[in-house]
C-alpha cells in the first residue's frame, strides 16, 4: 500500500462507505471507521440498512479525502463481511473510535449519551478486506 494512503486512512476523516443497496442501486453513507491490520472496521447497530445490504452483497468501497486543496484521497474497494459484535466489544470499539474522532472529553460525552439512549447491546461489525487501495492527489 502507498504510505500516503495509509497516512490518510489513519487520520480522523469521516469515511464515505459505498455499497450496493437492497434496491440494487449504489448507496454512500458517512461513517467513522478504523484501519487496523489491513482491514477497515465499522461499527453498526444491529439490522441497519447498510449491514443488511452488505450481508446480501459484500462488494464495498470506502473513500476518505482531506477537505483542503490539494485534496489527498484514499480509496479502498473490497469484500465486506458483517459479523455479530458482542456488547462488551462493541462498547469498547465505539468508545475508542468516539474518542479518536471527537477527542477525549467530547468522546466520553458521546458515549454517555449513547449509553443513556439505550444503544448498547450486541451490534454488528462491518469488516472490509480491501482488494486494492489507491491514493490520489487532486
Amino acid at each position: 500500500m502507498d504510505p500516503r494512503a495509509a497516512d490518510i486512512l489513519g487520520r480522523t476523516i469521516i469515511g464515505q462507505l459505498g455499497f450496493i443497496g437492497l434496491d440494487g442501486y449504489p448507496h454512500v453513507l458517512p461513517v467513522w471507521f478504523e484501519h487496523r491490520d489491513g482491514e477497515l472496521l465499522i461499527a453498526s447497530p444491529p439490522g441497519a440498512y447498510k449491514t443488511r445490504a452488505l450481508a446480501k452483497n459484500g462488494h464495498a468501497a470506502l473513500t476518505v479525502s482531506t477537505a483542503e486543496r490539494p485534496y489527498l484521497i484514499a480509496t479502498a474497494v473490497g469484500d465486506a463481511t458483517v459479523e455479530r459484535f458482542p456488547e462488551s466489544e462493541r462498547i469498547e470499539f465505539v468508545n475508542a473510535i468516539a474518542v479518536r474522532y471527537l477527542g477525549a472529553e467530547a468522546g466520553r460525552e458521546y458515549i454517555d449519551a449513547w449509553i443513556r439512549g439505550g444503544h448498547p447491546g450486541d451490534g454488528e461489525l462491518i469488516r472490509i478486506r480491501p482488494l486494492k487501495i489507491n491514493f490520489y492527489v487532486s
